[in-house]
Formats: C-alpha cells, sequence, structure tokens
C-alpha cells in the first residue's frame, strides 16, 4: 500500500506540471497538434529511457488485452482532447480542479466493484461533487492566449453560457478519465504497467496518423475543411509546428505525462484502485498553484470555495 500512496503521488506531481505545459502547447499550436506530437515523443521516451534498461515483455498481452488497452487509451484520448481544449479557452485554475474529479468516479465504480471505503472517503465524493459545482458555474472570461474564435464559442449555447467556458469539456473528461482509468486495473494486472504505457502510446499515435490521412484526403479529393487541424497538406512541415515555443512547452509535458501514466499503471496492479486513483487526482493542487504563480489567474471567491472543497474532498477520500 505504501508503494500504491508513492506512485499515486508520483503521477499527481507529474500530471500537474505535464497539464500546466500542454496548456501551453495547445495554445500555442493547437490541441490536436499537442495531443499529434505528444504521442510521439511519449512513445520515444519510453522506448529510449525504459526499453534499453528493463528489457519489456508481452507475453501475458493476449489479443484480447491488447484490445482492451487499446479501447480504454482511445477513450483516455478523447478525454486529453477535451481537456487540453478547456486549457485553451478556459480558466486553468478552474477547468483543472473538475478534470482532477474523475478520482471521485474511479472511486465509485471501485466501490462497486468490491472497494470499501470509510466514512470519511464517502463525505469526500459528496465533497468532490459540491466543488465542481461551485468552480464551474461561477462565470469565467476565456483565457487571453485564446483567440477570438475560441472566445465566440466559448460563449455560444445555454450550457457554455450557464457553466463558463472551458467547464463543459472538463466535466466530459472527467467522466471519460473516471471511467477509463478504473478499467485500466484490469488490464495492467494481465499485461504489466509500462507495457499497457507503451501499447496506449502506439494506438494514440496511429489513431491521430489516421485523422491527419482522412482529412488530407477528404481536402484533396473531395475538397472543403480537413477533419483536423494541422491535416491540411501531405507534407510532414503541414502538421509539425515551426515554432519553438510549442517545442519548449511539448517536450516536457509529454515526457511528465508518460511517466504519470506509467506511475498510475503500476500503482494501481499493487493497491486499491481507489486509493491510487484519489491520490492521482490531487494532481490539480499542483496545476492550480503553478496557474495562480505564473499565469497570474485570480479566482472569484465562490470559485476559490469550489476548487478548496474539490481539494478537501480528495483529501478524504484519501483517508
Amino acid at each position: 500500500m505504501a508503494n500504491g500512496v508513492l506512485l499515486g503521488l508520483a503521477a499527481a506531481l507529474c500530471w500537474g506540471v505535464a497539464d500546466y505545459c500542454l496548456r501551453g502547447a495547445s495554445q500555442s499550436a493547437g490541441t490536436f497538434r499537442a495531443l499529434f506530437f505528444m504521442q510521439v515523443v511519449g512513445l520515444l521516451a519510453l522506448l529510449v529511457g525504459v526499453e534499453p534498461w528493463f528489457r519489456l515483455s508481452f507475453a501475458g498481452a493476449t489479443p484480447s488485452a491488447v484490445a482492451a488497452t487499446a479501447g480504454l487509451s482511445l477513450i483516455i484520448l478523447v478525454g486529453a482532447a477535451l481537456l487540453y481544449r478547456s486549457f485553451t479557452i478556459g480558466k486553468l485554475a478552474v477547468v483543472s480542479p473538475i478534470a482532477a474529479s474523475f478520482g471521485a468516479i474511479t472511486t465509485i465504480l471501485a466501490l462497486l466493484s468490491g472497494d470499501r471505503p470509510s466514512a470519511p472517503q464517502l463525505v469526500g465524493i459528496g465533497l468532490l461533487l459540491c466543488g465542481v459545482v461551485l468552480s464551474g458555474m461561477a462565470s469565467s472570461r476565456p483565457s487571453d492566449a485564446a483567440g477570438a474564435a475560441d472566445a465566440a464559442a466559448a460563449t455560444n449555447g445555454s450550457w457554455r453560457r450557464l457553466l463558463g467556458p472551458g467547464v463543459p469539456e472538463a466535466l466530459g473528461a472527467t467522466l471519460l478519465f473516471g471511467v477509463a482509468y478504473w478499467a485500466l486495473r484490469y488490464v495492467v494486472a494481465q499485461v504489466g504497467g509500462v507495457q499497457v504505457a507503451m501499447i496506449g502510446k502506439a494506438t494514440d499515435l496511429v489513431a491521430l496518423a489516421v485523422i491527419v490521412l482522412l482529412g488530407w484526403g477528404v481536402r484533396r479529393f473531395i475538397g472543403g475543411a480537413s477533419f483536423a487541424q494541422g491535416a491540411t497538406a501531405p507534407a510532414a512541415r503541414a502538421l509539425a509546428p515551426r515554432s519553438s515555443v510549442f517545442w519548449r512547452w511539448l517536450v516536457p509535458g509529454a515526457i511528465l505525462d508518460t511517466a504519470a501514466n506509467v506511475a498510475y499503471n503500476i500503482g494501481v496492479a499493487g493497491a486499491l484502485t481507489s486509493v491510487v486513483a484519489t491520490l492521482s487526482s490531487l494532481f490539480t493542487a499542483v496545476t492550480v498553484v503553478l496557474a495562480w504563480v505564473f499565469l497570474r489567474e485570480r479566482l472569484t471567491r465562490i470559485q476559490w470555495g469550489g476548487v478548496l472543497l474539490i481539494l478537501a474532498g480528495i483529501a478524504l477520500v484519501n483517508l
């Protein structure tokens, strides 16, 4: 259990800094490009940083386990796309705590599948849900770096006017993360933590590459807008950003995100999923502090109340 706690905290620290970095990459060159090259850098980090030192065995990776791993990875990829979109158009200190509440969903599913929480943990789940409502309902302006189109899109529709920019996307990411990270414990036990991360990165890269090719094909042979930002021409330079700012944000963010995934996977293999998941969700505290210090994001009292409830709920769930 002690190792599970340490790995959960390590995942929280890595995810917190990674989200801050990947926000900068998304704002610099778009969500799709950030997701695409995040998989490239992450896969290279696993091949260079792990494989030469620890020979990875895929003996337990049956076809069904690989298919399950790939499916869960794609769910997490969609959640990541929603999350980075919310980072681009909303306040980081608001949407990050909402996304971190995936630990409540994971915990509930873990309870239904056999985990037994204490009374404080149940109270913590309630505080998490209340905190999501308070931090999400408070009005917030789009980030200054977001374009005019993003700002207009963020204010269209009744849900967006009610919840604020980036909040619907963060809520969607929370739901997807909660389900997928709960289910990961079943494939990790069979395949292995690092192996699951590697299969996931490869699957996501293939899926995003297919989107690029489809987008190029539609534009080339049918006409009209491509399916994904950056997929406007077959040449690699049409997809790869030339901005050095993008790469300065993306490379550390992708490496830290990969490290967090590995830490989480290994953690759930040897400890209660509810404990590791909720400890991992503490990444929001790291992200909020970074946004407050470096981005000068200011929250209203209601927003701070929601954030504090989320943090208190996460702490209670971990008791």
